[in-house]
């Protein structure tokens, strides 16, 4: 179970299977009701793909 934060700041609940890693803080949970949603998760400073160590970083997380 994740909480989520909207734009306005709220915590929102979910829960899903993982079904994609973006990067090394970044991945898609499928919902129950067949929703793809993408997650970014706080308190992760990960580097982007395309900065230096970005693939071993969605590595570690994967």
């Amino acid at each position: 179970m994740l909480a989520l934060m909207t734009v306005f700041g709220q915590a929102q609940e979910i829960t899903g299977k993982v079904v994609g890693v973006h990067d090394g803080d970044t991945i898609t949970l499928l919902t129950a009701e067949k929703e793809q949603v993408k997650v970014r998760l706080e308190g992760i400073d990960a580097p982007e793909l395309k900065q230096a160590f970005g693939n071993a970083s969605k590595q570690s997380l994967s």
